[in-house]
């Protein structure tokens, strides 16, 4: 086989291009470390390379998070133990007050004393990282405390807040971060829960009762047949009567609730909304051509709304149709396809969840459905004559345990239940204010010094406890650190064994190829010096 020249030289100018661009690549390589610069250099382990630079960020992403909520929550620790300091201060001072040798003007002393540490106290209360208030809960731009330019040591009132020398512009919503996929901590402590003793879930209600202890909510209410038993620890029995249990009137659940808020029992009783879901009513089996027909009274605090359906709209016997009538009963009737509407009674009507859902008025009043079925595919009731009481919630609205018992309770949805009070929790500033009073008043003699003492234990008790809380946070905070830095070192080698390249052997195998790219132009040279002369 002939072999030509200009075949010879393509064959030699192709190993030259391979060899070079073979070395471009290992250039490339040794140069930005990196096996591969385009998706087209290696398609194979594009998307394991895109998988582990997103994953490294995301775990980057958590862990300057989770540094930032560590230096916060240890600026807050450092906070705290301020606060433990002046309170083992103010205690030590209203020890020293108790000495009756001292004069009117050392006990100012003494009382002036008691004022800066409450000013110190204010100033840990607001304190600031970052550019945010840490005890003002999500509303991290808002001072979280003020002085009650209305407070009076006369009209304080221990179940208003509203009357104490110190107000909480906050909000009880602490922040939540998230930690690990799809896993949140609270980071920070509100300043109700903190400096007021009153917890988040009772301050989302509007610290209507500050110092709420255990609750319980009814059951389904009934007609008491016994007597009930409240009994506040080193307190008086009040007692509920079978005959107070009587319904007498539209609103069981509110009369329920008075009884449970009268005076002497140290509980708060509040009513939650009488609520039934009727289902379809089984209107299907209606026959307009047979004269069927379906009529409900809807009664409430005793106003009563009714409809009734006959078929003559053509469409009238299905959960549609009776909307459609409810709508029409509004005190401003409305779209007659609309879903849902409150009745000129309070109740309110639903039908989205593909029933009849009816809900009664916030104060508990209950609901009492009469049905009226004519016709013989239909002779008797399907489901809307009955009553429907509302609920009740109790809980002990004091420091003191309150024990309820009796076999009215039964009627009632409850059983015997000892309900823990809300013991361990103060107003921090009203601890130190009322310190403050009592030393400045000279009163030595009467117990009340002794009595801000026990309370300033309890107010010290009350910090060591959230710090306690808050040191658990931090330390899965720094758990979830070392975690996330763990799987940013495996993510990186995961990387690194897709994307970066051996830089020993890439140099090793540039010396190879430039080595065999000199002999390959070195064996083109000498080609391209041969002539026809050379063989003759």
């Amino acid at each position: 086989m002939k072999v030509t020249d200009s075949s010879t030289f393509r064959l030699m100018q192709t190993n030259l291009n391979r060899i070079t661009t073979d070395l471009l690549d290992l250039r490339t390589q040794g140069a930005t470390g990196l096996k591969f610069t385009t998706a087209s250099d290696n398609p194979g382990t594009v998307r394991p390379v895109l998988t582990a630079r997103t994953q490294i960020q995301e775990s980057e992403r958590y862990i300057d998070t989770l540094g930032k909520a560590s230096d916060e929550m240890a600026s807050t620790d450092s906070h705290m133990a301020h606060i433990e300091d002046l309170l083992v201060r103010a205690k030590e001072i209203a020890i020293n007050a108790v000495n009756s040798s001292l004069s009117q003007s050392d006990l100012n002393t003494l009382a002036d004393e008691i004022s800066e540490l409450r000013s110190e106290l204010m100033d840990s209360a607001n304190a600031v990282v970052d550019g945010k208030y840490i005890f003002a809960g999500y509303k991290e731009s808002t001072v979280p405390f003020v002085e009650n330019e209305s407070y009076d040591a006369s009209t304080y009132d221990i179940s208003d807040v509203s009357t104490w020398p110190y107000l909480y512009q906050g909000d009880p919503y602490p922040t939540k971060l998230e930690i690990a996929n799809n896993e949140f901590l609270e980071v920070n402590l509100t300043g109700n829960e903190l400096f007021m003793g009153i917890t988040n879930e009772i301050a989302v209600n509007g610290y209507s009762s500050p110092y709420q202890g255990e609750s319980l909510t009814s059951g389904d209410l009934g007609i008491g047949t016994g007597d009930i038993t409240i009994t506040p620890d080193g307190g008086t029995t009040v007692t509920i009567t079978a005959a107070d249990l009587t319904d007498t009137d539209d609103n069981y659940a509110g009369k329920l609730s008075a009884l449970f808020n009268q005076s002497g029992t140290s509980l708060v009783s509040t009513t939650n909304a009488a609520t039934v879901d009727l289902g379809t009513l089984s209107l299907s089996d209606f026959d307009e051509t047979a004269g069927d027909s379906y009529a409900l009274d809807i009664t409430s605090g005793g106003s009563t709304v009714s409809i009734s359906l006959t078929g003559s709209t053509g469409y009238d016997f299905t959960l549609d149709g009776l909307a459609s009538a409810l709508a029409n009963s509004l005190p401003q009737p409305t779209n007659l396809s609309s879903t849902g509407g409150t009745l000129s009674n309070g109740v309110s009507y639903d039908i989205s969840s593909g029933s009849l859902v009816l809900t009664g008025p916030d104060n508990g009043s209950e609901i009492e459905l009469s049905e009226t079925v004519t016709g013989g595919s239909a002779s008797s009731g399907i489901g809307g004559d009955q009553t429907v009481f509302g609920t009740i919630n109790i809980a002990t609205n004091s420091t003191t345990d309150v024990y309820v018992d009796g076999a009215g309770l039964s009627d009632i949805g409850l059983s015997t239940t000892n309900l823990d009070g809300a013991s361990g929790r103060v107003d921090i500033f009203t601890v130190l204010m009322q310190t403050e009073e009592a030393i400045r008043a000279g009163n030595v003699s009467d117990g009340s010094i002794e009595t801000q003492i026990n309370q300033l234990e309890i107010a010290a008790d009350q910090n060591r406890t959230y710090r306690s809380i808050l040191g658990n946070r931090a330390t899965r905070v720094e758990s979830a650190s070392d975690s996330q830095s763990q799987a940013l070192i495996d993510l990186q080698a995961i990387l690194s064994r897709y994307q970066d390249a051996d830089i020993i052997e890439v140099y090793n195998n540039i010396i190879q190829k430039e080595s065999a790219y000199e002999a390959a132009l070195n064996i083109t040279a000498r080609v391209s010096q041969i002539s026809i002369l050379d063989y003759f």
